[in-house]
């Protein structure tokens, strides 16, 4: 074992001498060359004895004075780095070379038996590798209480948003109400005064929602006032109060129609929960003006909540209201300007319902409720034109989807009923309409005979297939007729019923506007194509039951039963 090392009082130029004690070039060694060292870990790990009020320069091993180490640092630096300067990397330096290296008297070695190779195999009370285990323990505790990662900080943020994501409407009204903003003074006082019903006089009331109705009227005002915690729930719970005055509703419906002008809020305003409720209430309110800035409010919103819009009843029975306000001649009655504040409201509402019916999501749902096909049904034709147009355009939209057939011919009274009267209508666009809707429901086999029994469906049918100055009409016509005959049971009706067949013969024979078609785009060709293909479904079912029903070979017969066999029988004819 080698002597022990004489330690005198540290000199004040300690941080010099540790410069000379440890050299840039041997830190990135020993860096590099380190065991066991966790990539996060700093160079604090590593704390000297000294630092943590420990002495150990009787245990450690006692390094070789500074002009030899300077003397090895430039030997390793011109061999290009040795066997024995990889090793000696291995270790961590000894605290007491600070120590020696302040004048401390030391007795010079040789450069084998001072390197730390040689000093780690020495057998002394405190052995670098007891002491290399205690600094393990203390950088595995300092890398549990770390700091995470930018990884891991991102991957904790996606964690938190999944768990706060709008799968439900719980979580969503949970993450609007977690992200809006709080009032100001001034707009605070506000919205107190609009929800204080018992404290608060009616002026007073009024003045407050025409306030917030002046202020939701600038478009810069829209989007952060939606954000704003208690403006939209103020609104809607005036909205909803039975004692609400009617100039009260008005101004604040005006403000909540303004609020939802903007695409950014249609999402937005509907999450909060009296929005649908309120909404309904007033879309059936009698005064035109609340009813029509109720509906214009509503039809923004649906076209971002489509779902929840359409499996709300309260919505849809509000709808179902607002398309029959003439049922019972209620319009006749009241004031030019109101008239045509209801039917604005009527003609929202129509707008509406068919953007609702162009989705393929709610299109079930939609055909459904009975309350808005029911209402559909009972004003198509009695209102003005563009109305019925886009009422005949709703059903049409209906059959679109193949699992609303039977549900609309079987279970919806009426629907079948009215597109077959719509066949005959003055109006190009719902004719259309009635045939396009006609055609989607002929194509489910389930519904095939019971719209061939339909009271005078084949009859109108057949009487537009031979619509030539309509093309579109024409060939809606000849498609109904086309899907109808595939069913074997239709041969008798469609038979039976008159110039059904007289019609399909003479569009298959029709060869006079052949050149004119060509130049039109073909449309008398595809007539042509279409009924050849109806004549030839028709006669297959014939052939069939003709050759189900011919029994073998008849007596003294020569043919055979299941081929044409083009032959006479007289009764005792002379030759």
């Amino acid at each position: 074992m080698p002597p022990p090392t004489i330690v005198t009082a540290p000199a004040p130029a300690a941080p010099i001498a540790r410069e000379n004690v440890i050299s840039p070039s041997k830190m990135k060694q020993r860096s590099r060359t380190r065991p066991r060292a966790s990539p996060r870990a700093t160079p604090k790990a590593r704390a000297s004895p000294r630092a943590e009020g420990r002495d150990d320069d009787d245990t450690a091993p006692s390094p070789r004075p500074p002009a030899a180490r300077r003397k090895s640092s430039g030997g390793s630096k011109s061999s290009g780095g040795s066997g024995k300067a990889s090793s000696a990397a291995r270790v961590p330096p000894s605290p007491s070379s600070a120590t020696q290296a302040q004048g401390t008297p030391t007795r010079r070695k040789s450069d084998k038996e001072n390197s730390p190779r040689s000093a780690a195999t020495e057998p002394a009370n405190g052995t670098p590798a007891a002491t290399r285990r205690k600094s393990d323990k203390e950088n595995k505790g300092k890398r549990s209480n770390r700091t995470p990662t930018n990884t891991e900080a991102r991957s904790a943020a996606a964690a938190a948003a999944a768990a706060l994501r709008p799968d439900s409407k719980e979580n969503a009204h949970k993450a609007l109400m977690s992200n809006l903003r709080a009032p100001d003074p001034s707009l605070a006082d506000l919205l107190a005064v609009l929800t204080d019903f018992e404290g608060t006089s009616h002026l007073r009331r009024v003045n407050a929602c025409g306030a917030i109705k002046t202020l939701t009227l600038h478009k810069a005002n829209q989007i952060p006032l939606a954000r704003t915690r208690g403006v939209v729930p103020s609104l809607t719970s005036v909205l909803c109060a039975v004692h609400a005055t009617e100039e009260e509703r008005t101004r604040c419906i005006n403000a909540l129609m303004h609020l939802c002008v903007p695409e950014a809020n249609w999402k937005l305003v509907y999450l909060f929960p009296q929005t649908p409720e309120a909404l309904a209430r007033n879309m059936a309110d009698k005064y035109p003006q609340i009813r029509y800035a109720a509906c214009l409010a509503a039809s923004f919103l649906a076209k971002k909540n489509r779902k929840e819009v359409v499996t709300n009843r309260l919505l849809m029975y509000a709808m179902a209201r607002v398309v029959e306000v003439d049922k019972h001649g209620a319009l006749e009655r009241t004031g030019g300007q109101d008239r045509k504040v209801f039917v604005g409201a009527r003609l929202c509402v129509l707008k509406m319902l068919l953007h609702l019916s162009k989705n393929r999501d709610v299109s079930t749902a939609l055909a459904r409720t009975d309350c808005v096909t029911g209402s559909l049904v009972g004003v198509a034709g009695q209102m003005e034109p563009g109305a019925n147009v886009l009422c005949m355009a709703i059903l049409t939209n209906l059959t679109r989807h193949p699992e609303n057939a039977h549900h609309l011919v079987h279970k919806a009274p009426g629907v079948v009923a009215t597109l077959v009267s719509q066949i005959e209508s003055n109006d190009d666009e719902c004719a259309k309409c009635a045939l396009y809707a006609l055609q989607n429901l002929s194509c489910t086999g389930n519904c095939r005979q019971e719209l061939a029994n339909a009271p005078d469906l084949l009859a109108h049918v057949t009487k537009a297939a031979f619509r030539r100055e309509r093309p579109e009409q024409q060939l809606g016509a000849l498609h109904v007729l086309k899907n109808l005959s595939d069913d074997p049971f239709n041969l008798v009706t469609m038979t039976n019923t008159p110039g059904c067949t007289a019609t399909l013969l003479a569009l298959a024979n029709n060869d006079a506007g052949r050149g004119g078609a060509e130049q039109e785009g073909g449309t008398s060709a595809m007539a042509q194509y279409l009924a050849c293909d109806t004549l030839a479904t028709l006669s297959h079912w014939l052939l069939t039951l003709s050759a189900t029903r011919k029994g073998g070979r008849r007596e003294g017969g020569a043919g055979d039963g299941e081929r044409r066999t083009f032959r006479q029988c007289t009764w005792e004819a002379w030759n």
